[in-house]
């Protein structure tokens, strides 16, 4: 049928059967057959005959030949679309919380972007329980969190331990707290409490600014010792927590599944 609708449009523009046996490199007998069957097929008359080679379109040739030209393009971009490799990259959208997105992953992810080149990655920073949300709710591939976070129905895969260290100006009046639900802030809530600390809390929502103000000497709060730097006083180490990978089951693939292996064997030398 593909073959009877390119003869089809090949006669209708030369209005004749040995040009359009020229254009498409067959016999002008194949030509003539082609055209008899597809008129015998769908019982119409799509040229009338003006000697033995011309041909005039009919009305219902006219019709046509728009349509079937657009299909010809159509299957014509859409094998070319095909040949695009980058077309049918697989997609990988990766949640993390503030410390990972800011301190971990970007040290990992030229070994992925190497191992993984045919795969377009999304990187979205957001606190714990937000990137918790994204895997429940199917938006994402690969969640890399550090709160503690009771996750029923999902499998949740210690990749690191992390440091934290109690960090900023001792004789600072204030203390400074991320977000709620972020995992920084419920460590910063434990410490508070067993210490009995009750300074004036300065809320933030980003590590980079909280981090900034330390650098200045406002305040101090419990980090993670892989967000400390020559600016940042160290008091002292008061914890660890544990940085936690977990993947999407409900939408992953063999790709993702060795992207989620190369990220923890990553993690043991990190």
């Amino acid at each position: 049928m593909l073959d009877w609708i390119k003869t089809f449009i090949a006669v209708y523009e030369t209005k004749n059967f040995s040009f359009a046996a020229e254009k498409l490199y067959i016999s002008q007998p194949t030509v003539s057959l082609q055209i008899k069957k597809l008129e015998q097929n769908y019982g119409i008359q799509l040229f009338h005959r003006n000697g033995k080679q011309n041909v005039v379109p009919t009305k219902e040739a006219d019709f046509l030949y728009p349509k079937l030209l657009t299909i010809i393009e159509n299957l014509s971009n859409s094998f070319e679309q095909v040949m695009q490799k980058e077309n049918f990259k697989e997609e990988c959208i990766i949640v993390c919380s503030n410390t990972v997105a800011n301190h971990i992953l970007p040290k990992l992810m030229t070994d992925i972007l190497k191992t993984f080149p045919n795969v377009n990655f999304t990187i979205k920073m957001m606190n714990s329980k937000m990137a918790l949300e994204q895997i429940q709710n199917n938006h994402a591939h690969i969640a890399i969190i550090e709160k503690p976070i009771e996750t029923p129905n999902l499998k949740k895969e210690v990749i690191y331990e992390d440091e934290l260290v109690l960090a900023g100006n001792a004789d600072s009046k204030y203390w400074l707290m991320r977000e709620k639900e972020s995992g920084t802030r419920f460590f910063n809530e434990i410490f508070m409490n067993e210490n009995n600390i009750q300074l004036p809390i300065i809320n933030i929502d980003s590590n980079e600014l909280l981090e900034k103000l330390i650098e200045e000497g406002i305040g101090q709060s419990i980090i993670s010792r892989l967000a400390t730097n020559d600016k940042i006083k160290i008091q002292k180490k008061v914890n660890s927590r544990k940085i936690f990978l977990i993947p999407n089951p409900y939408n992953s693939s063999i790709e993702i599944s060795k992207i989620s292996e190369l990220i923890k064997n990553l993690m043991k030398d990190f």
